[in-house]
């Protein structure tokens, strides 16, 4: 069945590999904060270039998609940002960029996308998480209070919409967009499109409200390789 599906941070990494897995058979709406991030264009493919980490943007950003569609099947949210840092030390136009881009952009785009979203007999909302939601490692502490923010969004998000629109969410742990060596013990994005493809593919009423995800020799631990150091 074909759908029509918007991901957003879609030029590289996770998103790049979710709009490779879902191009057979769909029509994507692809998201950046610029268009000429976009380095091998998919065939009907639909690309925006909006920088999310700028509030003011959205709005531009969805009048664009409203002009090109008057429908969605799928919103996945997918655009982020992390930045590594004790908290002490955390710059304050940093923690205004994590807020903004993973977490406000995100509430304000799917409270705004709901009308073209319940024009489908099918739709999903599909939130990525991360595992720093769930979990106390250091030097994430404002990243993880945006993610532990979409999570319990997402929570409540799918009640509402109970009936009209299923919303599922991804937690992983980390996953290589960093350039580890091939066969390192960490998530690769194409493991994330095959999760968002299994999800997609469900069937209603059957909705899968979370899932967490992690290589199986993973490190998991407070402190992580990439911890800043105590001065």
């Amino acid at each position: 069945m074909k759908r029509k599906i918007l991901i957003t941070g879609a030029s590289k990494g996770i998103g790049n590999a979710e709009a490779q897995k879902l191009s057979s058979g769909n029509e994507l709406f692809l998201h950046a904060s610029k268009k000429s991030s976009f380095k091998n264009k998919i065939k009907n493919a639909h690309y925006f270039g909006y920088d999310l980490s700028k509030i003011e943007n959205i709005n531009p950003f969805v009048n664009e998609i409203k002009k090109t569609t008057n429908t969605l099947d799928v919103l996945i949210n997918n655009v982020g940002i992390m930045i590594l840092e004790r908290f002490a030390d955390f710059k304050d136009e940093d923690i205004n960029t994590l807020i903004t881009l993973n977490l406000h952009s995100h509430l304000l785009l799917t409270k705004k996308l709901i009308p073209l979203l319940l024009k489908s007999k099918n739709p999903h909302i599909i939130f990525m998480s991360s595992m720093s939601a769930k979990n106390q490692i250091e030097g994430e502490s404002v990243y993880a209070a945006t993610k532990a923010g979409i999570m319990q969004f997402a929570h409540v998000l799918r009640n509402e919409l109970a009936g009209e629109i299923r919303v599922s969410t991804i937690h992983s742990w980390g996953v290589n967009t960093w350039g580890d060596p091939e066969g390192s013990p960490i998530l690769v994005p194409e493991n994330i499109a095959e999760v968002v493809e299994f999800i997609l593919d469900t069937k209603r009423p059957f909705v899968i409200e979370s899932i967490d995800l992690s290589h199986e020799l993973q490190w998991k631990g407070t402190k992580a390789p990439w911890s800043p150091e105590n001065n």
